[in-house]
């Protein structure tokens, strides 16, 4: 695997090569919105696109057959940009497929996506771009951190961890990059290597992994993405379809995973299940949860994380709420 994630000390060694701004001309950057009936979360997403200090800004809505359509929700009449289109599918086709149609009606030499109950702040976009520009042709994603807020108070701040070596090895673990709203990737990369549009969850992390085997990975560790913590319409509580992407995920990757030896087979395999077992154990799917997490401990007992969630499972909604105080106690000291 030849993908990698640059550490802070090494952007300036990186070799600049000759591009757009070096003849004073900003590259565009196409902004794929992807929206499916938030019409009340929408338009502040649009806002934080408007209010971009990066002016070059090719913003493509694409909305998945909304109820209430996203043309009746915002308008380009109401905003500046130099470009402003909306693609409508006629039937919904899911969040895969939607920035998919996004990326094939990019023009602009970066692409960044933004869901619909996500914010950035205004310098988002031009710090990604300046990474880039300063950058060589084998960088293709720039991350974000992000930051969750619950009626505008922070929740909680995630900073994208430096990995060295080979990211491709750790994405076949965790997500180390982060939510989709924090990631601007290289336009022809993107179009190069799609989404997989069977994918019904763990869609970011699925598409980072296919991303890393064809170019490299940098980040910016601030968090300059506002998620919403609680919207209505998402997909995250649905069990059938994380069983269904927790199965898609072993059988498109496992064989990967294989090519590192039979430990990190396993090490993939366990982190598959600790990452079902720990959203079920959040929905309140205890049994089931167990089932995961005891399997994750199973495939790969080195890994202390699984031992504490399968054991917060053990007795149900009462050993969860317990583990989860305790939690909350410690991060307090």
């Amino acid at each position: 695997m030849t993908g990698s994630q640059g550490s802070d000390t090494d952007r300036g060694e990186r070799a600049a090569v000759p591009n757009e701004s070096a003849f004073g001309v900003q590259p565009t950057v196409s902004v794929v919105i992807t929206t499916y009936d938030r019409p009340s979360y929408l338009p502040r997403a649009v806002e934080s696109v408007s209010r971009q200090t990066y002016d070059r800004i090719e913003l493509i809505l694409v909305d998945d057959a909304s109820p209430t359509p996203a043309s009746e929700t915002v308008s380009a009449d109401d905003y500046q940009f130099p470009e402003f289109e909306i693609v409508r599918h006629d039937e919904n086709k899911g969040p895969n497929a939607a920035r998919n149609t996004g990326v094939s009606a990019a023009n602009g030499k970066y692409v960044a996506f933004l869901d619909d109950d996500d914010r950035w702040v205004p310098e988002k976009v031009e710090r990604q771009v300046d990474l880039f520009e300063g950058a060589d042709q084998d960088l293709g994603v720039v991350s974000t951190g992000w930051k969750r807020v619950r009626n505008d108070s922070i929740e909680d701040v995630w900073i994208p961890p430096t990995i060295e070596g080979d990211i491709t090895k750790a994405l076949l673990c965790q997500n180390v990059v982060g939510t989709q709203s924090a990631v601007m990737v290289r336009t022809e990369i993107a179009k190069r290597v799609p989404l997989d549009e069977r994918f019904p969850r763990w869609a970011d992390q699925e598409w980072y992994v296919s991303l890393s085997t064809e170019c490299e990975f940098d980040r910016i560790r601030e968090p300059l993405v506002i998620h919403e913590f609680e919207t209505h319409n998402r997909i995250t509580d649905d069990s059938t379809k994380l069983y269904e992407a927790h199965r898609l995920f072993l059988e498109k990757y496992l064989p990967v995973a294989a090519e590192y030896g039979p430990l990190m087979k396993r090490k993939m395999q366990g982190w598959a299940d600790f990452r079902v077992g720990k959203s079920l154990l959040r929905m309140g799917e205890y049994s089931m949860a167990r089932r995961f997490l005891i399997s994750a401990v199973r495939w790969y007992p080195l890994e202390p994380k699984f031992y504490a969630f399968a054991g917060s499972s053990l007795g149900g909604r009462w050993t969860h709420s317990a583990a989860r105080s305790l939690n909350k106690l410690t991060s307090l000291n």
